[in-house]
């Protein structure tokens, strides 16, 4: 069941992103618009014929998509351990807003990024990144302001107000089986802790991703190198102009992992203590 759920999750991805990147095709410039129509467009095109007949101004298709997934999720739950429909549809719901919460995270820290004008933050993906960030962070933005080459507050207000707005979902859904035996302050918080953990263990798998192609000479036209330097140099580049490479050898790619594992193992923990 684990590898059927891993396999519904990266397609409710796949599904939610069509859904913001309507003008993906086979045509398309992006390599990665191109390869997420090829695998979702078999699924959508009947969903369109079936559901939405003429041409809708928006394509609603994908939101389809993701609502049968969470459906075939929840019998594929009642057939496989025989949990009642209901509460396997509800966990399914569950999972499929914490996925969503914490693919957005990614995406603000993504912009974050973008903003203080990380390399290839102007690249085809730090486009298509900024556009569907921009979908969520534009109401904070009116608030903070937004301009290029200064950090961007939204994207890190972002990632607090998606804790915060986790956190009131699990507390409510608590309250609803009689499980809520946390005030809702210590659930919060320990949705605020939660995401920025998530965060942190994807930056180091980022790191040590980048460290080991390096050895390979990749190629940086490649969209999805790219975003590993997107997201890897903001951190990797203070260390290296405090500490140069030795003998031609990078050593910040290490320091960056200890220091990212020294802060989620001796200093996250003390936020849920305050």
């Amino acid at each position: 069941m684990g590898l059927i759920e891993f396999i519904i999750n990266i397609y409710m991805l796949a599904f939610g992103l069509r859904l913001f990147m309507p003008a993906a095709s086979p045509f398309s410039e992006n390599p990665i618009q191109r390869g997420l129509y090829t695998a979702t467009e078999p699924v959508l095109r009947p969903i369109r014929q079936v559901v939405m007949r003429g041409e809708p101004r928006f394509d609603w298709s994908p939101l389809f998509a993701i609502i049968a997934l969470v459906i075939v999720r929840a019998f594929l739950v009642t057939a496989i351990m025989g949990v009642p429909i209901s509460a396997s549809m509800a966990s399914g719901l569950l999972d499929v807003f914490d996925f969503v919460a914490r693919v957005l995270a990614i995406l603000f820290l993504g912009a974050f990024f973008i903003s203080i004008e990380s390399p290839f933050a102007f690249s085809q993906a730090g486009h298509m990144m900024h556009g569907i960030a921009h979908f969520f962070l534009a109401p904070i933005r009116r608030v903070t302001g937004y301009q290029i080459g200064r950090p961007d507050i939204s994207a890190l207000l972002g990632i607090v107000l998606l804790g915060i707005l986790h956190g009131i979902v699990l507390y409510q859904a608590g309250m609803l089986v009689a499980q809520a035996a946390d005030s809702p302050a210590s659930v919060i918080l320990g949705s605020i802790v939660y995401l920025i953990d998530f965060i942190f263990d994807v930056l180091f798998i980022v790191i040590l991703i980048r460290a080991v192609l390096s050895f390979f000479n990749p190629d940086t036209g490649n969209a999805l190198f790219q975003l590993l330097i997107l997201y890897s140099d903001p951190i990797l580049a203070p260390i290296r102009r405090i500490l140069p490479s030795t003998y031609g050898i990078d050593f910040s790619p290490l320091i960056a992992i200890l220091i990212l594992r020294f802060i989620q193992i001796s200093l996250l923990p003390l936020l849920l203590r305050i």
